[in-house]
């Protein structure tokens, strides 16, 4: 069995002294690995041996060498330690590291930069740089210029691995001021994104820099709301479901002069009539059969000199609607079994995908508190009114996505963002948001292809039947006495064309693309009309 082993050796210089020494490695015949000398430490030989017996010898050849002063062991060479010290720091930092000499030959890397790469150090250690990086690579570029680089995003494949990283680097200088070499460190993208999140999360979720637009139409909504927060007038945000209005509701409160107190949302929708007008008001003691004892504040107390969001405002009923009504005219409130009123100071920022207008002219609003809560009214814009952004917030989306489900990031084919830009999306961001997870969920490909889409939801393309037919296709209404009737005929025109495009298209998916419909409303329309 062969050992290795290390021997410092502490010495006064003279002139023959390492060959001497050399010489008792050679008598006793032990294998020399490495050889250190640092002065006012010692000379350091690193050597493999057979036994215990043979290291002991060479100690003891070596005292009687004169000028030698001591021999001891030692565990590791100077030059091992320095390195064992260098990783621990370069491991210890939570950024990725690599390293090149000016060969640009990967000389360090420590495990974060593994990490992402999706590589060992072992496989990349000697190899180029731009075996790691791919072409372009910046840390390159500062071989050759000197120059260093800043926070430069970068993004490329790598086998089924998308690797995306914010990275800078400086180059390496010796004593002339000569490069040669370059360190570059890189932070994975989710990384940033989290590192944001925890630092300042209510920047990154809350504020209006948490929206992702790149549309004109919703620069000019958030540049009118981000001048709105600065005041307190009561705000009420239009828009349909899944838009983004509580976003817009916390931004607001972000953006404001009361961001360090309460921001509370209620969802008016989403509870009974008699209690949301005890969570709004709160309750005093014995007030009502359950009552917690001492009573109990209300959202409004809560939220004093802060913001509270009523979300789907046209959802509260009559009684709520005028004690409401109280609160914007005076800032007052009185507790649901309560005699006393108590100040409030609160600004309100509601919501509602509802019609206001048309429910006032059915009794179902009241005019004067629509007036008190259209102050300042800011509609967002649907998704089909912003198409461009499309793009952008689907990116953003399935990032988010991708890192709750503990999956490499995905990217949509161009085809699929065509697909995806020409759909109604009557729930807005949250149908989006909610589609592509679903996607997510069930493919195992580094790419979102419109197919998967056609699989897996209800989005259909938006070519209809330019490819059915050649030429025209003419359908026969039979008439005896009577005129069928208009529903009648629509049933029959269906059934006609349905039959004409599977004799060409006998997939109910590829009929349903065809036809610009989901391959469930093929089957269903089949089975209705007997089609087999």
């Amino acid at each position: 069995m062969e050992l290795e082993r290390v021997i410092q050796i502490d010495f006064e210089d003279r002139l023959g002294l390492g060959m001497e020494i050399f010489e008792v490695c050679e008598k006793t015949g032990v294998d020399k690995i490495g050889m250190e000398v640092i002065p006012a430490q010692g000379m350091f030989i690193k050597f493999r041996c057979t036994s215990h017996e043979q290291v002991q010898r060479l100690m003891r050849d070596s005292e009687e060498v004169k000028g030698v002063l001591s021999v001891k062991l030692r565990d590791q060479m100077p030059y091992e330690e320095r390195e064992h010290r260098l990783r621990t720091i370069l491991n210890s930092v939570s950024e990725g590291i690599v390293a090149v000499n000016k060969e640009g030959e990967i000389i360090q890397i420590n495990d974060v930069a593994c990490k992402i790469f999706h590589c060992s150090s072992e496989e990349v250690i000697g190899s180029h740089a731009k075996e790691l990086f791919q072409e372009n690579a910046p840390i390159l570029e500062t071989l050759k210029t000197g120059l260093p680089y800043r926070l430069e995003e970068r993004e490329f494949k790598k086998g089924n691995w998308v690797i995306h990283v914010l990275a800078s680097g400086v180059p390496v200088l010796n004593e002339k001021g000569q490069v040669i070499g370059a360190v570059s460190n890189m932070k994975d993208f989710r990384q940033v994104e989290e590192i944001i999140s925890k630092v300042d999360r209510k920047k990154q979720l809350l504020t209006f820099e948490g929206i992702i637009y790149q549309s004109a139409k919703m620069r000019h909504v958030i540049e009118t709301a981000k001048m709105v927060a600065k005041g307190n007038s009561t705000v009420l945000l239009r828009g349909e479901s899944g838009t983004g209005k509580e976003l817009f509701a916390r931004a607001i409160h972000m953006e404001s002069l009361r961001k360090s107190a309460p921001f509370i949302a209620i969802n008016c929708a989403a509870l009974p009539d008699s209690l949301l007008e005890s969570e709004l008001f709160g309750y005093e003691e014995g007030s009502f059969t359950g009552a917690t004892k001492g009573g109990k504040k209300g959202l409004f107390e809560q939220a004093e000199h802060g913001t509270i969001f009523l979300d789907e405002i046209g959802e509260i009923p009559t009684q709520v609607q005028v004690r409401l009504l109280r609160v914007l005219q005076e800032g007052m409130i009185r507790r649901v079994g309560g005699a006393k009123e108590l100040s409030v100071d609160v600004r309100i920022v509601a919501a509602t995908h509802r019609n206001l207008e048309e429910m006032i002219q059915n009794s179902e609003f009241r005019e004067d508190l629509y007036y008190r809560l259209n102050v300042i009214p800011l509609r967002i814009p649907s998704l089909r009114e912003r198409r461009e952004d499309i793009p952008l917030i689907a990116r953003h989306l399935i990032r988010k996505i991708s890192e709750k489900l503990g999956k490499p990031e995905i990217h949509l084919t161009k085809e699929s963002i065509d697909l995806l830009m020409n759909q109604p999306w009557p729930g807005n961001v949250r149908q989006l948001e909610n589609t592509l997870e679903r996607i997510i969920n069930v493919i195992d490909t580094a790419e979102i292809t419109p197919q998967h889409f056609y699989e897996w939801t209800d989005l259909v393309s938006t070519r209809h039947t330019a490819e059915c037919v050649e030429g025209d296709f003419q359908i026969k209404i039979p008439i005896d006495k009577e005129w069928p009737t208009l529903k009648e005929i629509v049933s029959d025109v269906e059934k006609q064309v349905l039959i004409r495009v599977l004799e060409t298209h006998s997939s109910s998916r590829k009929a349903g693309r065809i036809l610009g419909v989901s391959n469930t409303t093929i089957l269903n329309k089949m089975k209705s009309y007997g089609i087999e």
